[in-house]
């Protein structure tokens, strides 16, 4: 069940990378999630570009946005992506120590057990689906589902 009103991916930027662990080449997009009144999320996502072996980061910074607004209204919440021909899934972790956690957009990154299982957890996957459904940048991330 959707917790929020209709959600838009607005796209920013995109960067590559190289990979630490393959030396692959990686992406990361990001952008943020609006609704028709305003911003809710901004997003990062990074993937290894056409492995299915490493999983795919999902960074949500959730809270108020706009003017007015400081890094402590905002909260870091860490998903996981694993692609597989069953469509893949998703999975919370703790935020402490990734990337958009450290670039002063948020007061503080979740911990997995602060966000399972509770009412927030919804909005969540709300935001997820709303990124999902509306960021064409990912359509590699879900090419990686498909049966080689």
């Amino acid at each position: 069940m959707n917790t929020l009103p209709e959600l838009v991916a607005t796209p920013w930027k995109e960067s590559l990378g190289t990979c630490a662990c393959c030396g692959h080449t990686s992406k990361t997009v990001w952008g943020d999630l609006s609704t028709e009144q305003a911003a809710v999320a901004t997003y990062f996502i990074q993937w290894t570009v056409g492995s299915r072996e490493h999983d795919v980061n999902v960074d949500l910074i959730v809270g108020a946005w706009g003017e007015g607004t400081k890094a402590q209204d905002r909260v870091l919440v860490s998903v996981l992506y694993r692609p597989s021909p069953d469509g893949g899934s998703f999975m919370v972790i703790d935020g402490e120590g990734r990337f958009a956690g450290k670039r002063e957009l948020c007061g503080r990154a979740m911990r997995r057990a602060e966000v399972v299982g509770t009412p927030f957890a919804q909005e969540v996957f709300s935001l997820l689906d709303g990124l999902w459904l509306t960021d064409p940048r990912i359509a590699e991330v879900k090419a990686l589902n498909d049966v080689a």
